[in-house]
């Protein structure tokens, strides 16, 4: 994948502190067990939380205390999400997202259905922040600004195109969408991709599911997901990615935590 041996060599170093991969002298690199323990708790990161005890402890947060403000940090309020993009498929993914990872109470909107409405959707005036992307930041930057909103907009992953993607596409992979404009910009986002001929789109409704091979890699957005309402597909189902960059994670979590310690203080 054009990358420094060394730096992939340190990567699994890190790995492997973690018990995540064990490395066999002269027998290669292997994903570790991570079976659970007796009490059903997964191996767990131990280096990594050592580290954050530390660091909360140079900010004079004592390790007692530190899970119970990063629980008020994070639950005092639940922010309420206006998700602006241009297509369902891309507004479900993001929904799922931001509900799951960040615990966010996000609602969908098209981005043309904004445009052309007399007046902003209740959303997006109820919400307490507006995410969209790269290709309506100007328009969406200013009108939250207008209804005086905070606005993230959001970044794919850049190892989503050489990492995980470029890897299934050494063979044909399926990708079921519910939106015809979604499926085209997944062929333009993956065109410069090694392999991307090996895309193929379907679309609920309008194409036949059942010319997927048995145990093809095959994605289902989210809204095509629900559409199917549990019709099983003959492919191997991928779980679904995380789209959303580090920075933009970031960046989301940074929003959050301030929200909570205003709510914090403003209680106090």
């Amino acid at each position: 994948m054009e990358v420094d041996h060394r730096v992939v060599l340190a990567a699994y170093r890190a790995l492997a502190d973690e018990k995540l991969v064990e490395l066999r002298q002269r027998g290669g690199i292997y994903v570790a067990s991570r079976l659970s323990g007796a009490d059903g708790v997964p191996r767990l990161p131990a280096g990594w939380f050592a580290d954050v005890l530390a660091q909360g402890l140079s900010r004079e947060i004592p390790a007692g205390d530190l899970h119970e403000w990063l629980r008020r940090c994070t639950e005092m309020l639940r922010l309420r999400v206006a998700v602006i993009t241009t297509t369902t498929d891309q507004g479900a993914g993001l929904c799922r997202e931001l509900a799951d990872d960040y615990g966010f109470e996000p609602e969908a909107l098209l981005a043309e259905e904004v445009r052309s409405a007399a007046k902003p959707p209740l959303a997006l005036r109820r919400a307490d922040l507006v995410v969209t992307t790269e290709a309506h930041r100007e328009w969406v930057t200013a009108l939250a600004s207008e209804l005086r909103k905070q606005v993230c907009v959001i970044e794919v992953r850049p190892n989503l195109v050489r990492g995980e993607w470029s890897l299934l596409f050494r063979r044909p992979v399926y990708a079921v969408v519910a939106d015809v404009d979604f499926g085209e910009m997944l062929q333009r986002f993956f065109a410069g991709a090694a392999g991307a001929k090996n895309l193929n789109i379907l679309v609920v409704g309008r194409d036949d599911l059942s010319v997927i091979p048995q145990d093809a890699p095959t994605y289902v957005t989210q809204r095509a997901r629900s559409l199917l309402e549990g019709t099983p597909i003959r492919g191997r189902v991928l779980p679904a990615a995380r789209s959303i960059s580090p920075a933009s994670a970031r960046e989301l979590f940074g929003i959050m935590v301030r929200a909570n310690i205003e709510a914090l203080q403003r209680k106090a």
